[in-house]
């Protein structure tokens, strides 16, 4: 096949046009991406300042300078973008536990590193920790209420089993689990809440200690029970 001057003009141009369109798309996914990411972090922002409950899609998109049309392209109700963020959230949780933890050698290492990783998310990543376990959502984990939520916090719970579970009498009770990581939430974001209005990051971590200490004593008590 020879081509022509003219049919190498039309290869190219076609080639020009695909190149376009990839751009345009590009640049269309990439202006997308942002929006979305205005309206997490808006919906994060009055989450954590209202409650879920109370916070309504006008307060996001007045936050996040978007109109309402734009949040129905992103999110279908404010469910969904609440399932979005608890997802993402718990991921975020999940990786403080892990590098916390590392690699423990008994349960007390285990509760250790589980202790210091919702400490160290609440202090870098507050907003987050408020809206995992305000009340409402902490009372369905505790009680096991299937919600839209579930998953997620399924997620965190089996996370906790993994961490401290080899360290534990055979075979252990599910709601034992629960209720640790209630245990944990509650007694991390009780103190921390309070300690954050006086105090800096460093001499919070300072001054936890010894109620930590206390703490994991009386949890370690509690997961060896029969």
């Amino acid at each position: 096949m020879v081509l022509t001057r003219r049919s190498k003009v039309t290869i190219k141009s076609s080639v020009n046009d695909v190149v376009t369109q990839s751009e345009m798309q590009n640049r269309t996914q990439r202006r997308a991406s942002k929006t979305r990411t205005r309206l997490l972090k808006a919906a994060l922002s009055v989450f954590a300042e209202v409650g879920t409950d109370a916070a309504t899609i006008e307060m996001i998109t007045q936050r996040a300078d978007l109109g309402k049309g734009t949040f129905y392209r992103h999110f279908a109700d404010k469910s969904q973008i609440i399932g979005v963020l608890i997802e993402q959230c718990v991921g975020g949780l999940l990786e403080a536990i892990s590098r916390s933890a590392g690699e423990p050698h008994s349960l007390q290492e285990a509760l250790d590193g589980l202790v210091n990783g919702h400490v160290e998310f609440f202090l870098s990543r507050q907003e987050e920790y408020i809206l995992l376990f305000q009340g409402r959502m902490l009372l369905k984990l505790d009680r096991g209420v299937a919600c839209d939520i579930e998953r997620p916090y399924e997620d965190y719970l089996r996370c906790v089993g993994e961490l401290i579970g080899p360290y534990l009498p055979q075979p252990v009770d599910q709601v034992k689990f629960r209720r640790l990581a209630c245990a944990v939430t509650g007694f991390v974001s009780g103190f921390l809440s309070f300690a954050m209005i006086t105090m800096k990051p460093q001499s919070v971590r300072e001054s936890i200690q010894p109620l930590r200490d206390a703490f994991l004593g009386g949890a370690i008590s509690f997961m060896k029970q029969p």
